[in-house]
């Protein structure tokens, strides 16, 4: 990003071992773009919600570059920035309701109400959601002030239990359904800078395990 607009992005797919591509494909974006390491000012960094080991391995290796280059790092929110999104293609006023998959049956999910120049009125705080209890939180949101507009890779995950009539969906393919990096500078532009501390928004799947596995040993 160069003065609030985007100068070159790149997306990588869901793979296995992804993240030991990030910084290879960092040096390429780079280099397509005419530029090196040391013209960077500053890096952004999405801090989830989002898988643990992910979440991990994306701000190790901004705080690394940071460290490196001796620039500073901000981190955003991964559910804002699809706000963002939703509110490109719904105008202000739309009450944006982005969705990750969470995995174990749930999604990741909040909504916000989109204003002018980028800003987000947070109307459902984020957290880990079942889809029902989502789907019934947010056709409480909506009511009277128009539908909840949802995008995201949660919403294959969620199927028809997060559904409603006050609910709709973007159009499968819809630029909104990816979270875009350049949505990360923009949120912080517009004032939602965070601490680059995860936000898992639950425990990792290890640790759920560990305590599954410890509560028949104290319970005997």
């Amino acid at each position: 990003m160069e003065a609030g607009e985007a100068v070159a992005e790149l997306w990588l797919g869901r793979e296995r071992d992804g993240g030991r591509r990030v910084l290879q494909a960092v040096h390429a974006l780079l280099a397509g773009a005419g530029l090196g390491p040391r013209d960077l000012d500053g890096v952004i960094v999405g801090i989830g919600p989002g898988g643990f080991t992910g979440l991990r391995i994306g701000v190790a290796t901004a705080l690394g570059l940071g460290q490196g280059l001796g620039v500073p790092v901000t981190g955003a929110s991964s559910l804002e920035a699809l706000a963002l999104g939703i509110a490109d293609a719904e105008g202000p006023g739309a009450l944006c309701a982005p969705v990750i998959d969470a995995r174990r049956g749930e999604v990741f999910a909040g909504a916000w109400r989109a204003g002018e120049a980028d800003a987000l009125e947070e109307v459902v705080p984020p957290a880990a959601w079942p889809p029902t209890k989502l789907a019934a939180t947010l056709s409480s949101a909506a009511r009277g002030d128009g539908p909840a507009w949802l995008a995201g890779d949660g919403l294959e995950a969620a199927g028809r239990e997060l559904a409603g009539p006050a609910l709709r969906r973007l159009s499968p393919g819809a630029p909104s359904h990816r979270l875009r990096a350049a949505n990360l500078a923009r949120r912080v532009a517009a004032g939602g800078a965070r601490p680059v501390v995860p936000a898992y928004l639950r425990l990792p799947d290890a640790e759920e395990r560990r305590r599954s596995a410890a509560a028949p040993e104290a319970a005997a």
